[in-house]
């Protein structure tokens, strides 16, 4: 599965409520478009806006103004800016996948249940959901004694790595990255790049911000800079080694 993403003049701002009503600007006028299976990054100081972008795609925010268009071979062309719950929750089952740095789940759910619900909301059996979940716990190298505990006790480092694997055990259409390699280790970022890189050749769209750009160069495709809210400038068709 495929998709492509174009934000056009997208701005969200925020009202905030105390002895009189302030608005701040999370982001403003961001246009730009990520064709089906590249990699678009983004940099900025801390506060520039990218993390605004991408749960405004993610439609944990609803922008206030602009268009998202999201188009793939299921569900055809969809404004996210005007989309209702309900085909909101559908694409972010199916299609849509999300990497935060912080780990969000229900509590006394095991660190595998965490990964399987991931394809069991995608139609997959229990038994198919527990061998792929497995299979991907099992690539990002976290150890198997892990599986059956709760994530609440984990690192840092394990938590990304269970939010990696929840998000990409789906191969979704779409995937916006947070951050996707704070608290890794080398041996870890290798295999992230290794499943970025697989993912893209499946056909997978991946918007991502990034602090860290020596990573970030070696799997993206275009380069988006923000600053003060705005995009001030891109870079695109990098050329980068599918073999490192």
């Amino acid at each position: 599965m495929s998709a492509r993403m174009e934000c056009h003049h997208v701005t969200k701002t925020f009202e905030l409520h105390q002895k009189e009503t302030r608005t701040l600007r999370g982001c403003e006028d961001i246009s730009f478009t990520v064709n089906p299976g590249e990699f678009a990054g983004i940099t900025g100081k801390s506060g520039a806006g990218k993390s605004t972008i991408l749960k405004t795609l993610y439609r944990t925010y609803l922008p206030t103004s602009g268009h998202m268009y999201y188009r793939s071979n299921s569900t055809g062309t969809i404004d996210l800016a005007q989309a209702s719950e309900q085909e909101i929750l559908y694409l972010r089952k199916n299609e849509i996948g999300y990497v935060s740095q912080f780990l969000k789940i229900m509590p006394r759910v095991t660190a595998l249940e965490t990964v399987m619900e991931s394809l069991l909301e995608m139609g997959y059996s229990p038994g198919e959901a527990r061998s792929e979940g497995s299979a991907m716990l099992y690539q990002f190298d976290l150890p198997e004694y892990l599986w059956d505990t709760y994530p609440d006790t984990f690192s840092g480092g394990e938590k990304l790595k269970l939010n990696l694997a929840k998000a990409m055990v789906k191969q979704p259409a779409l995937l916006l990255l947070d951050e996707p390699t704070a608290s890794l280790d080398e041996h870890s970022k290798a295999y992230v790049k290794h499943m970025i890189h697989q993912l893209k050749e499946a056909g997978t769209t991946m918007i991502g911000i990034f602090h860290d750009l020596t990573f970030m160069d070696t799997v993206v495709d275009k380069k988006y800079h923000m600053k003060e809210g705005k995009l001030t400038g891109t870079e695109e068709a990098l050329e980068w080694n599918r073999n490192d």
